[in-house]
This record gives structure tokens, C-alpha cells and sequence, in this order.
């Protein structure tokens, strides 16, 4: 096939990695196996180095667990994709890249859903899997006692059982296209049945001890199922909250990459000749978010005085950089493949805002929680909008709260707060678990927002499905408390000892996969 001849070439010349040129020549058709037996007999610009102990730091809690149900930021997810595996991960380009699910089928009406298991993956407990664990693990998530963030999104989900030793069944009350794409969530990490939160998963790394807000140790798993990496011997999460130390860390080679990396000092890292800054747009964005349930935010004059007083273009250049495109108050951006450029790009319009404003009889000061926890710059950027306000009667008093326990004690909790949303792979998904469920973090409601989005989810003619999805986001631009003004890029700061890095636009650090596919030179 000339499309392989092609892959190879890029291969050989170093322009693709292992990790691409496999999942490439699976949207062919072709095997792991077979796959496998191409590269080896291609000739490789660079060589995968084994050893090490690989350091990456981030923000943390001393709430974290190993519980995937109760995951909500970048530590808990980096521990999961570390002592654990999805059935599917987030390809970019490529699409889904098979994991512990190796293929997939649906019926007609889209409402059930058959998954085969991978053969031969055992537990770190020398466990082997089963169906039965992969069952177990997804019934976590989903039911009417189910607290997981999740389980929003598998409120259509009506029951999931093993139909052989190998493969599970899942029935949906109502048809979904994308079904599949839910099982890449950072949460559906598959455990051994009866397992919580002891860490214990089929993952590249196997847990040694976890302290919450502090670090996480994992040493190699010697019997991986997957013959691309993990290289490193060991590897460690360290929290380091603070965004300022996290970046000396790097350059002082105390650690080998950071997460959520400053805009504001990216020109300055770059200097260091230890250290690669990239970055890659995303589905993701940074937001401001207002229950809508909860005065004085019931009123929708204040809202909307709130979203016309936004300074966009301003928070981007001044707090991030220049990284980052304008947001348009509502979650779906150019990343994602059925976006229609539609709607009008809400302005910076001090008249509109006051006048707004004056319409919502609203006075007194409005409280707008902010910590560096939930996005990088987050309360400068505050600070500004505050400031902008200002100008058109309002009086926003930004309150600084503490980077620990943000994600349990101030999102989704305080009424008006800053916050983020990482990339989903379809607009199902983004739609469904930040404006419907437990998670929906601006108690957005509306009637024919609820009737589209399942009505989307079955609807195999292309143009119309984009035309729903526009019509649900211009609902949440006009209707809901979400103030979008950034949809955010991923910067990442790495050690230049790291090889094999590439970024990703599902999440930061390789999509949280930097151990597994990285290598020392």
C-alpha cells in the first residue's frame, strides 16, 4: 500500500514517532503485530534509551485520591494514566487509539454498544483481566448512587454486562455516534474488580506510595502489555502549587517537565538551554463561571453586562502571552470537527454592558473567587475584567483563595468563580458533563438545549448534526453563566534530556502520557 510506503518514509526520516506510525497504520487496517514488524525492519533516526527516573511536577490537592471516581484536576488524572489504562485514548489527528479495548461494534439503532478486551494484560497484582473488571469499573461511574464527575455522562447508559470472557455488552436508553469516545475520559480508568482507590491498575507503572499534595512514586511495570514503552525505570509526580517555583524547578533540574506552565514567563524559560517550550491549541478553555440558580446571577441583564464588559483580546496579550484564541462564551472552538463558525463574536462593549447593567437594578459589589489553581493567570486575569467592569458601574472584588482544596472547596461550590474545561474529543461530550449533571458548573437549563443534544447524538447526516451543535452553543452564549474568554493553548516546559516529546491537543504533557512514550537521551 502506498500509504504505508509513506508512513515508513516519514518514520525512517524521524518527521512521525512509533507511537503515530501505529496508529496511522491501524486506521488501514493493519495489526499491531504486523505493524510492529514494519518498524522493525525500518530504519530509525532515533532509538528509544531505557532508565531513569523521570520527574514531572504540577498543581495538587491534599485531597487527591487514586479513586478515578473522584478525579477533578491534573494530578489525579496524570496518577490514573500512570497505574492504570482506558479502554480508548485520544489519538489527535489519528482519532481513538485502541488500549485495553481492542475493537468495537454497534448496532443499527446506535443503542448497543460491543467492546472486546485486550488478551493477555494482567493487573499489578498478577491479576489477569477480565470482562468482569472492565464491567465493574464502568458501573462505578454510572446509576442513581453513582458520585462520580462522570456520571453525567453516562446518564443514557442503561445497563453494561460481560458477554464473554473477553467482551462486555453496553445497552443505551437512546442511540449515540460517539459512545465510544467516552471511554478516552480521564476517569475510566479500568480496575480490578472490588478495587477503589488502592492504586492497583494494568497501567505502565506500578504505584509504591501516594501523598496527596505532596507526591507520587511509581516504579516500572515488568509486565506491560504494550511493546511501546514505558523506557524510564521509575517515575514521580510532585505537586508543586505554586507556578513561579515550579518553573525554577525545571530550569534547576530538579524535575524533567511542568504542567500549566505561566504564559508570562515562557519568553524566559525559553532562554534557559535546558529547557523546550511548545505549545499546541486546543479544544480546551479558560472561564469565569456564574450559578445561574443563585443570586444575583438569576438575572440575566447581569450576565449578559458581565460578558459585553469582557476584556478578551486584552486578557490574552496581557496576562497570557499571546497564547490562547478569543472566546465567544460558549465551549466549542475550531478544534472541533463539526464546528460551524456561526455565531457573532460577542465584543468588549462598555455601553451595552452598562446599559445591561442598569436593566438588572443590580448594585452593590460582586464577589469572583480566583486562585492560579484553576487556570495560569487566572486572578490577573480577574483582575482585569474587574477593572474593566469598573468602567461600566460595576463593582467586581476579586477574592484570592487558596490553590489547595480549590476543586473541592471553590468549583462548583462558590457561585461565581474562575475555572477550566479540558479538550473533549467530540462536542457530545463537552456539552453533556459541563452543562448537564453534577458537573454543570454554571447550572445551565434549557428546554430545547435538553431536547437537542440527545436528538445530535443519533443524527448520521453530517451538516445537520454541525447545525444542532451550532444551535445548542448559541443557546449557551445567549443563555448561560459561562464567560468564556479564552479558549486556551497547552504550553509545555520539558527537559531537552527528554526525548520523544510531542505535543497534544487533548491535554498537556502528551496528553498526560509523557511517561509512557518518553525516553532520556
Amino acid at each position: 500500500m502506498k500509504e504505508v510506503e509513506a508512513l515508513k518514509s516519514l518514520y525512517s526520516q524521524g518527521q512521525i514517532s512509533r507511537r503515530d506510525f501505529l496508529r496511522h497504520t491501524a486506521i488501514l487496517g493493519i495489526s499491531a503485530t504486523v505493524a510492529g514488524s514494519m518498524l522493525a525492519s525500518t530504519a530509525v533516526a532515533q532509538t528509544p534509551q531505557t532508565g531513569g527516573h523521570l520527574v514531572i511536577a504540577g498543581a495538587g490537592s491534599s485531597t487527591d485520591s487514586a479513586d478515578p471516581t473522584t478525579y477533578d484536576s491534573f494530578f489525579n488524572g496524570m496518577l490514573g494514566r500512570t497505574f492504570g489504562n482506558r479502554l480508548v485514548s485520544n489519538g489527535g489527528s489519528a482519532g481513538l487509539v485502541p488500549r485495553l479495548a481492542t475493537s468495537w461494534d454497534v448496532s443499527d439503532d446506535l443503542k448497543t454498544w460491543t467492546i472486546q478486551i485486550r488478551e493477555g494484560v494482567e493487573f499489578h497484582n498478577g491479576k489477569a483481566l477480565t470482562a468482569d473488571d472492565v464491567v465493574y469499573s464502568i458501573r462505578r461511574h454510572f446509576g442513581p448512587d453513582a458520585t462520580s464527575g462522570f456520571a453525567g455522562n453516562l446518564e443514557s447508559l442503561v445497563s453494561v454486562d460481560k458477554s464473554g470472557p473477553l467482551e462486555i455488552q453496553m445497552v443505551l436508553d437512546s442511540g449515540n455516534l460517539d459512545w465510544i469516545n467516552q471511554f478516552a475520559d480521564y476517569h475510566m480508568i479500568i480496575q480490578p474488580e472490588g478495587s477503589t482507590d488502592d492504586g492497583i491498575g494494568t497501567g505502565p507503572f506500578v504505584l509504591e506510595s501516594l501523598e496527596p499534595g505532596v507526591r507520587a512514586m511509581f516504579s516500572k511495570n515488568p509486565n506491560y502489555w504494550s511493546d511501546e514503552g514505558p523506557y524510564y525505570n521509575s517515575f514521580e509526580i510532585l505537586v508543586i502549587t505554586d507556578d513561579t517555583a515550579r518553573a525554577a524547578a525545571l530550569q534547576t533540574g530538579k524535575v524533567h517537565a511542568i504542567d500549566r506552565v505561566d504564559p508570562k514567563i515562557t519568553g524566559f524559560m525559553a532562554q534557559s538551554r535546558n529547557v523546550n517550550i511548545t505549545s499546541a491549541p486546543s479544544r480546551g478553555h479558560y472561564n469565569f463561571l456564574a450559578h445561574t440558580n443563585t443570586d444575583p446571577f438569576t438575572n440575566p441583564d447581569l450576565i449578559l453586562a458581565m460578558k459585553y464588559a469582557m476584556p478578551r483580546q486584552q486578557i490574552i496579550d496581557q496576562v497570557l502571552n499571546g497564547f490562547g484564541g478569543i472566546g465567544n462564551d460558549h465551549p466549542i472552538n475550531s478544534g472541533y470537527a463539526l464546528f460551524e463558525d456561526a455565531i457573532e463574536q460577542r465584543p468588549l462593549d462598555l455601553d451595552q454592558a452598562a446599559f445591561h447593567y442598569k436593566k438588572s437594578g443590580h448594585s452593590g459589589p460582586i464577589e469572583l473567587a480566583s486562585s492560579s489553581a484553576s487556570w495560569p493567570g487566572a486572578t490577573d486575569a480577574a483582575l482585569v475584567f474587574s477593572e474593566s467592569a469598573k468602567k461600566a458601574g460595576m463593582d467586581i472584588q476579586v477574592k484570592r483563595v487558596p490553590a489547595d482544596g480549590y476543586w473541592s472547596d471553590t468549583w462548583n461550590v462558590v457561585p461565581f468563580c474562575s475555572s477550566y474545561w479540558i479538550s473533549r474529543e467530540t462536542q457530545d461530550q463537552i456539552l453533556t458533563v459541563a452543562y448537564t449533571g453534577d458537573w454543570n458548573d454554571s447550572r445551565f437549563e434549557n428546554d430545547r438545549f435538553s431536547e437537542l443534544l440527545p436528538q445530535a447524538r443519533v443524527e448520521r447526516d453530517t451538516d445537520l448534526r454541525a447545525q444542532m451543535y451550532t444551535e445548542m452553543q448559541q443557546l449557551i452564549h445567549d443563555n448561560s453563566g459561562a464567560l468564556i474568554p479564552v479558549y486556551n493553548a497547552f504550553i509545555d516546559a520539558v527537559s531537552t534530556d527528554v526525548q520523544g516529546f510531542e505535543s497534544s491537543p487533548s491535554q498537556s504533557l502528551m496528553d498526560q502520557l509523557i511517561h509512557e512514550f518518553t525516553w532520556f537521551g
